[in-house]
């Protein structure tokens, strides 16, 4: 079985004038929530094989969390520039490219694409949007990547 879990970055102070949206730091309650999110992962007993994530600073912000809390290893993460905002087919594309036979992948992303992405996955299985912190864990009947990517896998099937 594969498991996938997406995820939304932590919340992000606002954006400032004349300030990038690519260069916003999580705010202190979005670190806490990053924390707990990982906490509860790994009281789940879920053990990461790879952590993809868009280099946005808010992303690599929580990315750098989980990393942390579940003692990931460092060589484990990698930035995908083209997660950034990006729409389901380019993170399908980034899952593709860079999964590294990975059996338990997550990724941290942006509404809506990381939301619509895991509807499209779910069949409509799961809420409408994630909230800032919030993940969906996915398994599909598979025994790795390269089966779900050709269309091999059934469909996704969320976890509670």
């Amino acid at each position: 079985m594969a498991e996938l879990i997406l995820m939304r970055h932590a919340a992000a102070v606002p954006a400032a004038e004349n300030a990038s949206d690519f260069e916003r730091p999580l705010s202190s309650r979005g670190r806490a929530a990053a924390a707990l999110a990982a906490r509860q992962l790994s009281r789940s007993g879920v053990e990461l094989d790879r952590l993809l994530y868009s280099p946005a600073r808010r992303t690599h912000e929580t990315a750098s969390i989980l990393a942390r809390e579940l003692a990931l290893d460092p060589a484990a993460l990698q930035a995908l520039p083209d997660l950034y905002a990006a729409e389901p087919r380019a993170i399908r594309a980034g899952i593709q490219h860079h999964h590294a036979h990975a059996t338990t992948l997550l990724v941290v992303g942006h509404n809506p694409g990381i939301s619509d992405f895991g509807r499209e996955l779910a069949n409509g299985l799961v809420p409408a949007h994630l909230p800032t912190a919030g993940y969906w864990r996915l398994r599909f009947d598979a025994q790795d990547w390269r089966q779900w990517l050709r269309g091999e896998a059934a469909r996704a099937q969320p976890l509670s």
